[in-house]
């Protein structure tokens, strides 16, 4: 199923949940709606399911105008981040809850499903989530892992046109978290069927994404694939928000001569970038670079003309695994170092860092990317 808003927009009093938002999300696709807190993902994935309706704009499933529609009559199925499970039913029970529940007809005389037909369903369903051994199980016999799969089960149950995930892992812990993950990405390459999914957590959004939309203050900032938000982010927003740790951003001025850190004069930036930022007509603004991509300078090694060196001192030392993230200080500007050498570094320590020119973004005074 093909979901397109158009003009989507959401106010609550004075506040603008929502401005002017127009996507469309192929069929078939696994999108995930990413932000802050307070950015609306909630909000827009709320009226897709029909539970709230927009102050203007429309939504659309295929070619179909939903957007009145009430929400029991969309065929969508959407997850909380709580397990809405019966307490006094089995894992079974729950499952077939789902299907023996639907009626139709006038006082609802007729059953949609007869019973063998529910129990058919359900062993299909239990043998997909992998839970055969816990069909005779209460929830609180399950895990937080099992007992999500078992909402989502009760869910994919009813073959819905359309997945909604509002945060469904926040409640777990971060193995169970890693495993979900896993488990939902392969739930959707065999049911094929159209997943959104909304989090703030954007390591589960680069994992789990075919492609993302990025939500700031009620506007999508930027949509597109993992990577291409984050190696082509569209404004300093976005290269802040995406990736393991925030990018690092200096400042910067450039004349018709030459172009300098504007914390450190002394620092000035290759040829090959002043001549980009003349061709641009851009005299001030920022770089930034990835905590990934510095590099520490070998002094073995001649330092070509389009990498930078900056003269630092370590501020703080962090152990991660194999990695260590080191807190540096260049002229009074805090900036993040990731490295996997296993040399020990101590604070106050003068450190030498290498930037390359392929590695920088360059930012106008508005946050936007320049190139």
């Amino acid at each position: 199923m093909k979901i397109e808003t158009k003009n989507l927009t959401k106010i609550y009093g004075k506040k603008i949940a929502l401005n002017d938002i127009s996507v469309t999300i192929p069929e078939g696709s696994f999108t995930v709606i990413l932000g802050p807190s307070g950015s609306g993902k909630t909000t827009f994935l709320r009226i897709l399911a029909g539970l709230l309706y927009p102050s203007n704009g429309q939504v659309f499933f295929n070619e179909n105008n939903i957007t009145d529609i009430p929400a029991n009559k969309r065929n969508i199925a959407m997850v909380f981040q709580n397990y809405p499970l019966f307490p006094h039913m089995t894992v079974e029970e729950n499952l077939g809850f789902s299907l023996d529940s639907q009626r139709e007809g006038n006082l609802f005389r007729r059953r949609v499903f007869t019973s063998s037909e529910v129990q058919i369903k359900v062993d299909e369903t239990l043998e997909l989530l992998k839970l055969e051994e816990h069909r005779n199980k209460y929830p609180s016999q399950l895990s937080g892992g099992e007992q999500q799969r078992v909402a989502i089960g009760r869910e994919v149950i009813r073959k819905p046109v359309v997945f909604l995930f509002d945060e469904p892992l926040s409640n777990i812990d971060a193995r169970l978290r890693y495993e979900m993950r896993t488990w939902i990405r392969k739930l959707h390459d065999i049911v094929k069927t159209t997943m959104v999914y909304v989090t703030h957590d954007q390591s589960e959004a680069l994992s789990l994404g075919d492609n993302i939309i990025l939500l700031n203050e009620g506007e999508i900032t930027q949509m597109g694939s993992p990577e291409n938000l984050y190696d082509d982010p569209n404004q300093k927003f976005v290269a802040q928000f995406i990736g393991n740790f925030p990018m690092n951003f200096l400042q910067f001025k450039s004349s018709k001569n030459t172009s300098y850190l504007a914390l450190d004069e002394k620092t000035t930036l290759p040829k090959k970038l002043l001549n980009e930022l003349l061709k641009r007509e851009i005299t001030e603004g920022e770089i930034g670079f990835r905590a990934e991509s510095i590099r520490e300078v070998d002094p073995d090694k001649t330092i070509e003309e389009n990498q930078i060196v900056l003269e630092c001192n370590v501020v703080d030392s962090e152990k991660i695994l194999d990695q260590q993230v080191l807190t540096l200080d260049f002229s009074g500007e805090n900036l993040i170092f990731v490295t996997r050498t296993k040399k020990k570094f101590k604070i106050n320590q003068k450190l030498s860092i290498l930037l390359h020119t392929e590695n920088l973004y360059v930012f106008t005074r508005d946050n936007k990317r320049a190139f």
